[in-house]
């Protein structure tokens, strides 16, 4: 089935066509069905939150045009008369005026100082202590209206003296009923409002809701309706207004739009089939004609035969084009294998010339070869040689000068002017193969000479510090064991003998690192014990346990031996031992030097581990170069710096790997010496 859909065009044109008309109308669909919850709080929440906001704005409009006109009243001439307890009636009068103006259920109060009222728009509370004094105090410390029992809110302002603005001669209050709010409540329908407070749970238009307030504004979602709510802080403080919508409100509106996208996908869907069927049928069978065509062009290889689709329209230009393109393609086949089987030649000749310059050992005999190995490759060309008097454009060779330490102009390749750019960017990767091969054997050369140099000066002052020393010990043991001499004469050639070991032993460890260096010093390999390994702990255990005794360093050799077999040279790893001992000795001050016989999986470790006055990090990075201390304070302790250079170097001699490590200054040191196991 799914090969017939392959081969079958008409099938997928249709598919297509129909697909780009469908898919909108179902995506839509599926997008609304899906996204139902998004809309609806993207869109419907929106314009409900907008007319909640709208009755908020409302009540604190209204809540502060009340305030505007008690603050009006209260810097009214007729309040100085609270003064004289109002005989005259005047304030009273005003009060009832003013409460006719307003359609609202209110009353208004004038309050002395000591609570009394004075004057007030019920007649019967003149002159009798004000009923609501308590709640009255706590609103003075309020700048929002005070609630006392439940639908009454007091309103608060001071009467200051017309004479003395910051002298209060009373209080204006107004009694004002929370039912009067209640013609800002949205009501009927699915949606509606609702004012109310959750400290002392009074509401104005409805019940009081049953969801946690969080916060000044938000929204509760519950099974069948969804609360908005808003603070109506500062103007009506701890009062909320709330607003209750219907969720069957938006779920219908949903509905009646899928109901409306299926009837629109219905109806696309017939259109759009018969739609795609007409244009496949245009479509197809011309270029199904063409498609055969230039199948047997493909089969047979003949990009020469033309299509021929005897039409003047698209399908005859796509035809015309295919000709084109077949024409094209037939060229750069020729051009491509023309190309490749040239690259396949000059690869091999590069490699040829490559092996031949490697074959070279002087800088004449590697330009000589280059130039009749490209006599040979290319001798229409006449390549030629020139250290100078060449153009610019002929491949050029810079090879290293040792002696300036610098690229130095070396010559040029002739060729003949106009070559093609794959030839001369051939030639120039021969330039740079001979220029690389001269700088090699340059390189070779100066490093034989110098390490030929070192190795023979190294040699000559060896023998040369060697012969002298041995005729001071010599000297200094006969007058030791035959001088006679006193006990400070003793000490002072004793100290003489000690100073000329120590040089005789600098020298010959100079000696040592001459002769592997140079490859001279070839190791003696054969297999070990790890019991012999243990004599060998033993045996340098044995010459350095007095100076460890002297200094009071606990030395403690390998308590366990493990059963394994190494390959290796007897006399190098004695020295590895040694070096490595008598380091830790000489910079152990106190504590101990412990050695120990480490074993994984095909390898065994020799462990050196020391309570020493250890390194840092820095100075680790370097202590296996020659002549390197990690103190300055080393030189007072002896030695030249060359112990571990050379422990290196003969463990890479017999294939072993030697490391140390240091968790930092005067935390100590540990050396570990590698070998692969048998």
């Amino acid at each position: 089935m799914i090969g017939w859909f392959r081969r079958h065009m008409a099938v997928k044109l249709v598919l297509l066509i129909f697909l780009v008309g469908v898919v909108p109308y179902a995506a839509i669909l599926v997008y609304t069905h899906v996204s139902e919850e998004r809309l609806y709080t993207e869109h419907f929440y929106q314009e409900h939150r907008a007319r909640m906001e709208q009755v908020a704005a409302d009540v604190q409009r209204h809540m502060a045009q009340l305030y505007r006109e008690l603050h009006f009243l209260a810097g009214s001439v007729v309040m100085d008369d609270l003064l004289i307890d109002d005989l005259d009636r005047r304030v009273a009068s005003l009060l009832e005026r003013y409460k006719a103006v307003y359609d609202l259920d209110i009353d208004l109060f004038a309050i002395g100082l000591d609570g009394r009222v004075i004057a007030a728009t019920d007649l019967l509370q003149t002159g009798k202590p004000y009923a609501r004094y308590r709640r009255f105090e706590a609103g003075l410390r309020s700048t929002s209206p005070v609630e006392t029992e439940r639908g009454v809110l007091l309103l608060e302002v001071p009467v200051r003296a017309a004479l003395g603005s910051d002298r209060i001669i009373g209080y204006l209050v107004m009694e004002y009923r929370s039912a009067n709010l209640q013609r800002f409540n949205l009501q009927g329908g699915p949606a509606s409002t609702l004012l109310f407070n959750p400290e002392t749970g009074s509401s104005i238009g409805g019940v009081l809701p049953t969801f946690k307030i969080s916060g000044s504004a938000g929204t509760a979602e519950m099974k069948r309706t969804v609360w908005f709510y808003r603070s109506l802080a500062p103007q009506l403080a701890g009062w909320y207004v709330g607003y209750r919508l219907d969720r069957a409100l938006h779920r219908s509106l949903i509905e009646n739009l899928n109901r409306l996208l299926a009837l629109l996908l219905l109806f696309g869907v017939g259109v759009i089939a018969a739609a795609a069927f007409w244009f496949s049928r245009r479509i197809v069978a011309p270029l199904g004609a063409l498609q055969q065509q230039a199948s047997d062009m493909v089969r047979t290889r003949q990009y020469s035969l033309p299509v021929e689709s005897g039409r003047m329209d698209e399908i005859g230009r796509l035809a015309q084009a295919f000709n084109g393109m077949a024409g094209d393609i037939r060229s750069a086949f020729e051009a491509l294998e023309r190309e490749n089987i040239f690259r396949l030649k000059r690869l091999t000749q590069m490699i040829a010339l490559f092996h031949r310059l490697m074959e070279t050992e002087e800088e004449s005999a590697c330009l000589k070869t280059a130039l009749t190995e490209l006599k040979m490759l290319a001798p229409e060309y006449n390549v030629r040689f020139a250290r100078a008097g060449a153009p610019k454009s002929m491949p050029t060779l810079f090879v290293y000068d040792f002696e300036h330490e610098t690229l130095k102009y070396y010559g040029s390749l002739i060729l003949p002017e106009g070559l093609a750019e794959e030839e001369q960017a051939f030639f120039r990767a021969v330039a740079s193969m001979i220029a690389a091969r001269i700088g090699q054997i340059r390189a070779y050369n100066r490093l034989r000479r110098d390490s030929a140099a070192k190795t023979a000066f190294i040699s000559h002052l060896s023998h040369d510090l060697r012969t002298p020393l041995h005729a001071i010990l010599s000297q200094t043991q006969f007058l030791v064991g035959y001088g006679r001499l006193e006990a400070g004469a003793l000490e002072r050639i004793g100290g003489i003998e000690h100073a000329a070991q120590q040089l005789l032993g600098m020298v010959n460890d100079l000696l040592d690192l001459a002769r592997l260096d140079a490859g001279k010093y070839e190791p003696e390999l054969e297999t070990l014990r790890t019991a012999e390994i243990a004599n060998m702990f033993d045996e340098v255990g044995a010459l350095l346990a007095p100076l460890a005794e002297q200094k009071g360093v606990a030395l403690l050799l390998p308590e366990s031996v493990p059963d394994t077999t190494v390959v290796a040279d007897r006399r190098f790893l004695r020295q590895i031992l040694l070096n490595l001992l008598s380091n830790a000795v000489k910079f152990t001050d106190s504590g101990s030097v412990t050695c120990a016989f480490d074993t994984t999986e095909s390898v065994l470790c020799l462990r050196v581990q020391d309570t020493g006055r250890g390194m840092a990090a820095e100075t680790l990075k370097h202590v296996f170069e020659p002549f390197v201390q990690s103190e300055k304070t080393d030189r007072a302790r002896g030695g030249s710096g060359l112990g571990l250079a050379l422990s290196r170097r003969y463990a890479q001699h017999i294939g072993a790997e030697l490391t140390l490590s240091s968790d930092g200054v005067g935390r100590g040191s540990t050396a570990r010496l590698c070998l692969t196991t048998l």
